[in-house]
This record gives structure tokens, C-alpha cells and sequence, in this order.
């Protein structure tokens, strides 16, 4: 179900956003990556792939920033702190004002598997890989392993995963099936996990979502999750899955958005 009472605000905020990404990057081309984007008190807390977190106000302009001595692959925020994950599964709390603490030295020893994003519910924090291994744990000093793909082998595909977000109360994870289609999971514990639908209805015709996802969030205001895709749509799934709907914001791929206060925030390549 589209909300026409949003239509505004995503024609004003999509414009500053481009007025601010030229501001601060100069050239986008050359600007670094973009891996995750949240909502912050009141405006937003971005991830670059090298390191750097900074802060915006609600219209997306730039406030604080943080340099991290490591990559990042994704962040969450909890109690007014940013936490921040790299690929390698380092974990750091850190504060906006600059102070930074270590919660985990490294959980993920191989090289082959890669840290993609980290998410929260009220009791809870999973730590997802591309290759399908979620890490729980509640004080990031025990961690338990489950391994998605093996576990459900005679369910689902096989399948790469590229994002993670949380409500209080879900977690969702979004990936690829080996055929190239796009995959996405949900749990409210983070042990059991079950395929999202991701067809919607279009002029009176039912459609499954063929664009691949880069980006997950979580939407508060309207209870909701949106998927950040290639070719530049983003899907909302509420929690009727025969609610999904589709739009199409930019003519590149989506691989960041975030919602604070009805604002959104998109980042595309």
C-alpha cells in the first residue's frame, strides 16, 4: 500500500540529498562507498566502507564525523552509540563525541567469508556473513554460531547474503539464491528463520520481485522493512506479506536507505 502523505517529503529529501552528497564528496564518482546508513536521534549516522562514520542532521547534512583504524562491512545503533562491525568481524562502540570502545577483537578467522552487517532487537544482536553464518549474542563477550546454509540445505538454496536489519521484535536478512534471484528471511529470535514472499501486485497483476538486494531497513514510523535493490527500486514489506509493494526512486542501483521521522535517506551508486 503506497502512503501519499509521504510523497512530499521524498521529493524534498531525495533532492537535498543530491545538493548534499555534492557538497561533501565533491565528486561522487570518487566519493568512498557507502555500506550502511541509520537512523540517529534526530537525523542519521552513515558507514563508509573505509572507516569513517559520520553524523547528519535530519536533512542530511553533515554534523560529526569518525575516522576507525578498520574497514566497515555495517553498523547498528544502541543507547545514543554507533555500533560498528568490519568485514573481519572486529566490533567497536563508538560514541559521537569520538570515544570508542572495543566489544570484540575477532569471531570470523576465515578468508574466505566476509562480515556483511550487524542488527539489533531488544534482547539481541546478530552478526551476518556473505557466506550465511549469523553470530548471536547478548553482551558481545559470549557468541553462538549457527551456519544458515547448512542448516537449511534440504529447504532452501543456497544463498549469498548481503544485509541484515532489525525491529524489536525481527530480524530479516537478505541475500541471492544461486539462480540469481533475490532471497529474503525472517526470524524474531535469530534460530529460526523462514522465506519471505516477495511478490506484489501491479495494475492488477501479481509480480515477484526480480531486482537483487545490496541494503536493508527498518521503517518505525510505518512498521515496515524496505529492501534497497539494483536498478534503483526499493520493496517495503510490512508485516502482510500480501502488502509488499515496489518503487522505482533513482535510475542506479540502491545499496543504502535508511527512515527517521517520515525523512528517508537513500544512497545509490
Amino acid at each position: 500500500m503506497s502512503h501519499p502523505e509521504d510523497k512530499s517529503n521524498w521529493k524534498l529529501f531525495l533532492a537535498t540529498l543530491s545538493v548534499w552528497l555534492g557538497t561533501v564528496s565533491g565528486s561522487f564518482a570518487l566519493s568512498p562507498v557507502v555500506v550502511d546508513i541509520k537512523p540517529f536521534a534526530d537525523g542519521f549516522v552513515m558507514a563508509y566502507a573505509d572507516g569513517t562514520l559520520t553524523w547528519t542532521d535530519i536533512d542530511g547534512i553533515a554534523t560529526d564525523s569518525v575516522k576507525l583504524r578498520m574497514d566497515l562491512a555495517g553498523i547498528e545503533v544502541r543507547e545514543e552509540r554507533v555500533l560498528a562491525v568490519s568485514p573481519e568481524c572486529r566490533i567497536l562502540s563508538v560514541a559521537r563525541d569520538g570515544n570508542i570502545r572495543q566489544l570484540c577483537r575477532r569471531q570470523i578467522n576465515n578468508g574466505a567469508d566476509i562480515v556483511v552487517g550487524i542488527a539489533c532487537s531488544k534482547d539481541n544482536a546478530l552478526i551476518l556473513t556473505e557466506g550465511g553464518v549469523i553470530l548471536s549474542t547478548a553482551d558481545f563477550d559470549t557468541f553462538t554460531s549457527m551456519d544458515f546454509n547448512g542448516t537449511y540445505t534440504s529447504y532452501y538454496d543456497e544463498t549469498r547474503f548481503c544485509a541484515i536489519s532489525a525491529s524489536d521484535n525481527f530480524f530479516y536478512i537478505a541475500g541471492t539464491f544461486h539462480n540469481g534471484m533475490p532471497a529474503v528471511f525472517t526470524s524474531a529470535s535469530g534460530r529460526i528463520w523462514s522465506e519471505r514472499t516477495l511478490s506484489y501486485t501491479q495494475e492488477r497483476e501479481t509480480l515477484c520481485l526480480e531486482q537483487q538486494p545490496l541494503g536493508l531497513a527498518y521503517d518505525s514510523g510505518l512498521d515496515r522493512f524496505v529492501m534497497a535493490c539494483t536498478d534503483g527500486y526499493l520493496f517495503f514489506m510490512p508485516g502482510c506479506s500480501h502488502c509488499n509493494t515496489i518503487e522505482r526512486k533513482s535510475m542506479r542501483d540502491i545499496n543504502a536507505v535508511a527512515f527517521n521521522g517520515g525523512r528517508c535517506l537513500i544512497i545509490d551508486n
